[in-house]
């Protein structure tokens, strides 16, 4: 039965979200929710960081990644959709 559930998956969502501008750090929540409501958000805002992928399949499986290089976000793509 777990075989079949694993061999019958397949992709239901893929998410790419190109990450930008420097990390922010807080040791609170209470300081994070104080950043959050001075940020402003635009599209392209400084230096490009990575892209955060997230797939998820049929049987509920999720897949989460950070890859820098454009290269390497295709290849683990090709990777995930050859499984």
């Amino acid at each position: 039965m777990a075989l079949n559930k694993r061999l019958g998956r397949h992709v239901t969502r893929v998410v790419v979200i190109p990450l930008y501008g420097r990390v922010n750090e807080f040791a609170t929540i209470e300081d994070a929710v104080r950043f959050l409501d001075c940020h402003m958000v635009y599209e392209g805002s400084e230096e490009f960081r990575k892209y955060e992928i997230r797939i998820e399949f049929s049987n509920a499986d999720k897949v989460e990644a950070f890859i820098e290089a454009k290269d390497k976000v295709k290849e683990f793509l090709a990777f995930v959709a050859g499984q």
